[in-house]
């Protein structure tokens, strides 16, 4: 007779209930350095698996790069986006014979005469339309690139919503947006946020603006075989003064319009868009991982964090006054001729 002990509990009768699936794992890391990389290229074999992502202006900006406000870009293993171009057949392509880096190690180059850049409209020729998708690209006619910022891709074929990767990157980047922000507002709360203001200005009332930056980066993660989504908040405010170094002082006159008339009224003091003193701000970063099938596995996240800048003053001429941009031209009245 076999012992009880070895029977399982079904067997018996007795109902089981069905395991819980875990929840992601939480981390919460000290700082938000590791967020995002800062010009940090790969080199690139004939093909490869990554993330092709729009809206990439901010998380370029980061790294002082800039784009066609359009342009995609492409991530793989953490690194920063590469720009990519396409072999265009128009006309009057963007690009005209660019010389392009080969190879693992750049020891060749290519002559692509006529290029664009991946965009929605390029992309549409591998009947790509997704904003954010997982993609397998041939990368500079199958030859690879090295570590730069930017390669040919020659063929892409989109990956995510297919049985080896049934996650989908555009909806996985729709809810991680709104998830982001309902944690970033609960982290940056009102204890937060005057905390930060009463160590940077004491007693000081912030003059406002308060202004919010959002920066979103997204990466593939080959040996995890994961999509990471990583939010950047920063939210600012401070004692601002504005339209001089030192002081503010009335700007000249403006001339009489032409053929005589009323001398319009002076601009504002502030006309020269010039904003200094002290600046203080709270960030917050998270970054979701999900898996193949968009389970959210894994979550990294910063406690907020306190910071403080001194925006100096603008430059003063040799007569020690501020430098100011001009006024813009005033329309030229009509003589009813």
């Amino acid at each position: 007779m076999r012992s009880l002990f070895l029977l399982p509990l079904a067997a018996l009768g007795v109902a089981v209930a069905a395991p819980v699936p875990a929840g992601p794992t939480v981390e919460v890391v000290a700082d938000a350095k590791g967020f995002t990389p800062h010009r940090k290229y790969l080199a690139h074999p004939g093909t490869v698996v990554g993330v092709v992502a729009s809206d990439v202006a901010a998380a370029q900006g980061r790294e002082g790069r800039s784009g066609p406000p359009d342009a995609m870009g492409f991530s793989v293993d953490g690194s920063s986006y590469n720009w990519m171009y396409t072999v265009s057949s128009a006309g009057n392509p963007l690009i005209t014979n660019l010389r392009v880096k080969v190879g693992k190690k750049g020891d060749e180059l290519v002559i692509y005469p006529k290029l664009d850049m991946a965009r929605p409209k390029t992309v549409a020729a591998w009947d790509i339309t997704a904003a954010y998708f997982l993609a397998e690209i041939e990368v500079n006619d199958g030859k690879g690139c090295p570590a730069d910022e930017a390669f040919v891709a020659t063929k892409m074929k989109r990956l995510d919503g297919t049985k080896a990767y049934p996650l989908k990157l555009d909806e996985l980047v729709k809810a991680a947006k709104v998830r982001f922000a309902t944690d970033a507002d609960k982290a940056i709360d009102a204890a937060a946020w005057e905390k930060a203001r009463k160590d940077a200005l004491g007693d000081r009332k912030a003059t406002g603006p308060k202004e919010t930056r959002d920066v979103m980066y997204a990466t593939w993660l080959p040996d995890a075989k994961r999509v990471r989504l990583a939010f950047l908040r920063t939210v600012t405010d401070g004692d601002y003064k504005r339209g001089g170094g030192g002081a503010n002082i009335d700007p000249p006159a403006l001339p009489l319009p032409p053929g005589g008339g009323v001398r319009p009224p002076p601009p504002p003091r502030e006309f020269g868009g010039a904003r200094w003193g002290t600046q203080f701000g709270v960030e917050f970063a998270t970054a979701y991982e999900f898996n193949t099938v968009g389970t959210l596995v894994a979550v990294k996240t910063t406690k907020p964090t306190a910071t403080k800048t001194e925006l100096p003053p603008p430059p003063m001429n040799p007569r020690g006054r501020p430098f100011a941009l001009p006024p813009p031209p005033l329309p030229i009245p009509k003589t009813g001729r």
